[in-house]
């Protein structure tokens, strides 16, 4: 394939911006995504809001991202005036939004292909393989930026890194998001996470489904979300402890989520008015991963960095949201707040060793703490503006990624409307 100044690995939340940022910027880049559209979590898992625009009312994070929310909400899928930051949005108005952005930036857009090989020569990563429908490709780029959400660049780059909870072998569960219609939503309160610093379980159906004398399948939450549409209604509650990057792990989690689902539904159909004629629209077509593999890099963010924010000299983007760690085998979470907005060092998007490839989005060099933070869609999306103008700036200049001037990648960040 031709040769590109910058390889973007995934088209998820980061991935999308992170090309923006790169085509914006002068370089000639790809986006490669497996699936046959964009928005990762978002649109093929359904994960939903994009957590968080503001803290205290104020915005923390802006600049290309709240550009995709607003143009999602001149489409009619999205709304941005909620108070918390948080933007309830139509999956299918995410991945037109996302298609035009990236291509209308200049940026050349792959899909159905995935990633499986690379070759390093030293800290730079020269090429990387491709199976799709035409067959082996190999594609060759200066820099290459991985979004794939699990590392998987990072994995076969040989660059170190880490995964959950290594001391007890632990990852934060799979969950599989559906839709239902039929809801008498009139009837269903908490839809929309609109005020800051408040719990949106639907705590009602949550205590009736603890109480029942029948075999309830481990479940989350719920939280139970609008879609803007009357009588439907977007639900995050099932579970499975299992490992996303494992096969066999992934499978079994679709394979019991979906069992899962459907006894979750007939329970709700059962035991509350308002869904008593629901029906199931669709299930994400995966499970949602909340947890993987993260970076060893230059730097590693920590809990007291996101509950008692620093001022680091290289910050390139903020953040806002809880630690919320989801736990596999209970129906509980450690949540911790967090009461403003925090900074986030360039040093985390480079994995060790690395003189071309950076990351973006919840693999950072982060504590499990602090990814619990991170790992959320407006966080991931400044990180992959950071990392796509980053990586611009090293192709005109040809610099390893960790010489870049901070202070001129800073400025322009600022200048495309980041806040930092």
């Amino acid at each position: 394939m031709a040769e590109y100044d910058i390889a973007v690995c995934g088209g998820g939340p980061a991935g999308i911006i992170a090309a923006v940022a790169a085509a914006r910027n002068g370089a000639k880049t790809i986006l490669i995504e497996r699936y046959g559209f964009l928005g990762g979590m978002a649109t093929l898992s359904l994960v939903s809001p994009i957590s968080v625009f503001n803290k205290k009312g104020k915005r923390i994070i802006a600049g290309i991202p709240l550009e995709f929310a607003e143009e999602m909400e001149r489409l009619g899928g999205a709304d941005t005036s909620f108070p918390s930051g948080n933007i309830h949005f139509d999956p299918e108005i995410y991945k037109l939004a996302a298609q035009r952005m990236v291509l209308g930036s200049g940026a050349t857009l792959l899909l159905h292909s995935y990633i499986t090989d690379c070759k390093r020569e030293d800290g730079r990563v020269t090429c990387i393989t491709l199976e799709n429908k035409s067959g082996r490709q190999t594609l060759e780029a200066g820099y290459f930026i991985d979004c794939t959400g699990d590392a998987d660049l990072v994995k076969y780059a040989g660059f170190p890194f880490r995964i959950g909870d290594e001391e007890r072998r632990e990852l934060q569960p799979m969950t599989l998001w559906f839709r239902l219609g039929g809801v008498d939503t009139d009837r269903l309160e908490n839809m929309e996470m609109r005020e800051s610093n408040r719990r949106h379980v639907n705590m009602r159906v949550r205590e009736k489904l603890l109480s029942l004398d029948k075999d309830v399948p481990k479940f989350g939450g719920p939280w139970m979300l609008t879609t803007f549409r009357r009588g439907e209604v977007s639900i995050n509650m099932s579970r499975f402890a299992g490992d996303g990057t494992d096969v066999l792990s992934l499978t079994e989690a679709e394979c019991r989520l979906r069992e899962d689902v459907f006894r979750l539904v007939a329970l709700l159909k059962e035991n509350f008015e308002e869904f008593k004629n629901c029906y199931i629209i669709d299930t994400g077509t995966q499970a949602g991963i909340r947890e993987t593999r993260r970076i060893d890099g230059l730097y590693e963010m920590t809990a007291d960095d996101i509950l008692s924010p620093k001022d680091f000299p290289d910050t390139i983007a903020k953040g806002g949201h809880p630690i919320d760690i989801h736990k596999p085998d209970s129906r509980e979470q450690d949540l911790r707040r967090v009461d403003e907005g925090y900074n986030i060092p360039y040093r985390t998007l480079i994995p060790k060793g690395s003189e071309n490839l950076l990351v973006a989005g919840r693999t950072i060099s982060a504590t499990r703490e602090a990814i619990a933070s991170i790992r959320v869609q407006a966080t991931c999306m400044a990180l992959g503006q950071a990392a796509g103008t980053a990586a611009a700036i090293c192709a005109e200049k040809n610099l390893p990624v960790d010489k870049i001037n901070i202070a001129e990648l800073q400025k322009a960040l600022k200048t495309q409307g980041a806040i930092i």
